[in-house]
């Protein structure tokens, strides 16, 4: 396991400025895809102030939940933002729901998490969900329970494959990803510095039906949050 620092989370004047010279095809900052960047909210505020006025679009996503005070906090900077024509766009991680309690123990309960959705939303902010990982043992139903609680909230999802460093028979063994005939191989992330390997795990069977689920109720269904992002930008440039 690695331990984050808080400077790592948030900007560095030194890491300011390098974004300042981000070149101009690389659209979008995407904040809290590994971290929680939402842990310390007053940091978080006075980074996206700082973000806001680099011309890129900005994607967060959290499990957190979120108080009203900084939901407003959040609408002000995006409002800001809407004058330069770039956008924040904010995710709530939710990749199952009974199951939460043995996958996401320390963590606001979906009740909570989809709470802060809908807040967000009803602020006017562009949102999504991510399934993601999928979790490949869990069942179809906690995949529908999850769309239907979220589908008024958010104008699409994403989701991607589960990665481990070794299995762990108290949450997906050997035996059972050989008994749901689960999609495994070794592989070395790209978004993972150089040697570093990990175990991606895959359900085509619950993978589809996910993204059947999702186009059935009209919404859109994408590979990750930077393919969401793009279809807002082209479709706000419609």
């Amino acid at each position: 396991m690695r331990f984050i620092s808080e400077e790592e989370v948030y900007l560095s004047e030194k890491k300011f400025s390098l974004l300042k010279n981000l070149p101009e095809e690389i659209k979008t900052i995407m904040l809290g895809c590994d971290t929680e960047f939402l842990h310390n909210k007053d940091e978080a505020v006075r980074v996206l102030k700082e973000l806001s006025t680099l011309g890129k679009d900005v994607s967060i996503i959290t499990k957190l939940s979120l108080n009203d005070n900084f939901i407003k906090e959040l609408k002000e900077i995006s409002n800001e933002m809407s004058k330069r024509y770039n956008f924040i766009v904010f995710s709530v991680s939710i990749p199952c729901c009974e199951s939460s309690k043995k996958w996401e123990p320390k963590v606001p309960n979906v009740e909570k998490r989809v709470n802060t959705l809908k807040r967000v939303s009803e602020a006017g902010i562009n949102s999504m969900v991510a399934i993601r990982p999928l979790i490949p043992n869990i069942h179809s139903h906690e995949i529908d329970k999850i769309i239907d609680l979220t589908n008024p909230y958010v104008f699409g999802y994403y989701s991607g494959p589960l990665y481990l460093k070794e299995f762990d028979d108290a949450l997906l063994s050997k035996k059972e990803s050989g008994d749901l005939k689960l999609n495994i191989e070794e592989v070395e992330p790209a978004w993972m510095p150089k040697g570093n390997k990990f175990i991606k795990v895959e359900n085509p069977a619950l993978m589809t039906h996910l993204e059947e689920k999702v186009r059935n109720t009209g919404k859109m269904f994408f590979e990750g949050a930077a393919k969401g992002i793009e279809f807002l930008r082209k479709n706000k440039n419609a």
